[in-house]
C-alpha cells in the first residue's frame, strides 16, 4: 500500500487489510477501482500493470551513483553496512558461491552491453547453459525454469529464436533514483532493449487487449461496492487486529499475529476461504498448535503461567469477537473472489507457455501473477492457490 523505497517484498491485495487495518482495506478498494478503469479503457486511468515473472535470482545492476563504475549484485547492494556491490568477478567470489555466483558473473559480463542509464532491477530467467529443448504435446519448445515455473517458447517462433541466440535472459521491471545506493527510491518500469547476447523480456501487461462484456463489468463493480461496504463495517475490528499484532513480547501470543501465517498454511493445503465456520475452526486449531510449540519453549514455571494466561486471553478475544472474525473472513473471501476473476482474464494475454514440472512430466499452469501500480504504490495479484501452492511445495531450481 505504501510507496516502496527498495523493491524487496510486495504484498497481496487481500493482505493489506491485515497489514494496515481499514486504511489498507480502503487502499485495496482504490486499487480495484483503478484496475476497473484500466479494464474499461477509460482515459482517466492512471495506473498500469506489469506481469510478475517467476525469475531468480533478483539482480540489481547499473553504474554506481558514487563511483560511476558498473556493478551487479543482489538486493544486498542496498545494505547500509557492507553493501555487496560487485564490480568484478573476484568480488563476486568473495560474497557468493555456487549457482548464484555463476549467474552474477554472467550478469556482470553481459549486462554491460545494454543501453540504459542509472540503476535497474530485474529477475534472471535463463543462461545459455540452462536452456533445454523439449517436446510437449507435439510442440517443440525452448524451455527454462528459473525458480518454480517452467517457461516455454516454440523453437520456430521469433521469441524462441531470440532466446536460443542469447547468452542470458532477464526481465527488468524496476529503476532507481537517488544519489547513493543505500537511500535510492524504487520506481516502476525499466525499458531496456535486448542486445546480441541478452534477451530482455518486456513485462508490461497488454491490458488493452482484455475484453469484458457489460455483464462482466457490472458483476465486478458490484463486487467492489460490496467490498467497500464491508471494509467500513469491519474497519474498527481490522484496526484492532493491527494494534494487537506483534512478533515479540506479549503480542507474540495474540491470535492476530498468526492470521497471515494461517492463510499461508491454508494455501499449502490448497484451500481458499470457503465455509466461514469451518475456517474459524481451522484458525483455532492452527493457533492452538502454534501456541503449544511456543509454550513448550518456556523454561520457568512462572513465565509459563504468564504466557498461558495470554493464550487464554487471546482465545477469549476470539470468542468475544467471533462475529467480527466471521465478517473479516467473509471480506477476505470477497477479495479472493474478485481477484481471481480479474486474473482469469489477464492470464490469456501472456506470450509464453507456462508449466510446472512434476514426477509425471509437465503440467500446464498459470503465470505467477501481476503487479498493479498506482501513484507510486504497488500491489500484487497472484493466484495463490495455483502459484503460491507450487511455490511452497516444489523444490527451487536455482538454489
Amino acid at each position: 500500500m505504501a510507496n516502496v523505497t527498495q523493491l524487496k517484498h510486495l504484498e497481496h491485495l487481500e493482505d493489506e487489510m491485515l497489514n494496515y487495518g481499514v486504511e489498507g482495506c480502503n487502499a485495496s478498494v482504490s486499487f480495484l477501482k483503478e484496475l476497473m478503469k484500466m479494464l474499461g479503457k477509460k482515459a482517466d486511468a492512471t495506473g498500469f500493470l506489469q506481469t510478475k515473472w517467476d525469475g531468480a535470482p533478483s539482480v540489481i545492476c547499473g553504474k554506481s551513483p558514487t563511483t560511476g563504475m558498473f556493478f551487479v549484485g543482489t538486493k544486498s547492494v542496498f545494505n547500509k553496512t557492507e553493501p555487496k556491490t560487485c564490480y568484478s568477478e573476484e568480488q563476486i567470489d568473495i560474497w557468493y558461491d555456487g549457482d548464484l555466483a555463476t549467474k552474477l558473473k554472467y550478469s556482470l559480463k553481459y549486462f554491460q552491453e545494454l543501453d540504459f542509464d542509472g540503476v535497474i532491477q530485474g529477475d534472471l530467467l535463463f543462461t545459455d547453459d540452462t536452456l533445454e529443448t523439449k517436446t510437449v504435446d507435439g510442440t517443440q519448445y525452448y524451455m527454462f525454469r528459473p525458480n518454480t515455473i517452467t517457461y516455454a517458447a516454440p523453437v520456430d517462433s521469433p521469441l524462441g529464436k531470440q532466446i536460443r541466440s542469447a547468452k542470458i535472459g532477464v526481465v527488468f521491471h524496476t529503476h532507481y533514483t537517488g544519489d547513493e545506493l543505500a537511500s535510492m527510491q524504487a520506481r516502476a518500469g525499466a525499458k531496456v532493449a535486448s542486445s546480441k547476447d541478452v534477451a530482455c523480456i518486456q513485462n508490461d501487461t497488454p491490458i488493452n487487449k482484455v475484453t469484458l462484456t457489460p455483464t462482466e463489468i457490472a458483476d465486478l463493480n458490484r463486487h467492489i461496492t460490496k467490498i467497500e461496504r464491508m471494509c467500513q463495517i469491519c474497519g474498527p475490528f481490522l484496526d484492532d487486529l493491527v494494534e494487537n499484532f506483534g512478533n515479540t513480547g506479549d503480542k507474540k501470543f495474540h491470535i492476530s499475529t498468526y492470521l497471515k501465517q494461517f492463510f499461508n498454511a491454508e494455501i499449502r493445503d490448497k484451500r481458499n476461504v470457503g465455509n466461514i465456520d469451518e475456517t474459524i475452526n481451522a484458525l483455532v486449531n492452527f493457533y492452538d498448535a502454534k501456541m503449544q510449540k511456543e509454550l513448550a519453549k518456556i523454561k520457568t514455571p512462572a513465565n509459563r503461567v504468564k504466557k498461558c494466561n495470554l493464550v487464554y486471553q487471546s482465545e477469549n478475544y476470539l470468542l468475544d469477537n467471533v462475529y467480527e472474525f466471521k465478517a473479516m473472513l467473509a471480506l477476505y473471501k470477497e477479495f479472493q473472489m474478485i481477484k481471481q476473476k480479474i486474473i482469469d482474464k489477464l492470464d490469456h494475454l501472456e506470450q509464453f507457455k507456462t508449466f510446472v514440472q512434476t514426477e509425471n512430466g509437465y503440467k500446464v499452469t498459470t503465470p505467477e501473477g501481476y503487479v498493479l501500480h498506482q501513484d507510486g504504490s504497488m500491489i500484487k495479484l497472484v493466484n495463490r492457490l495455483e502459484f503460491a501452492y507450487n511455490n511452497f511445495t516444489l523444490q527451487k531450481q536455482w538454489r
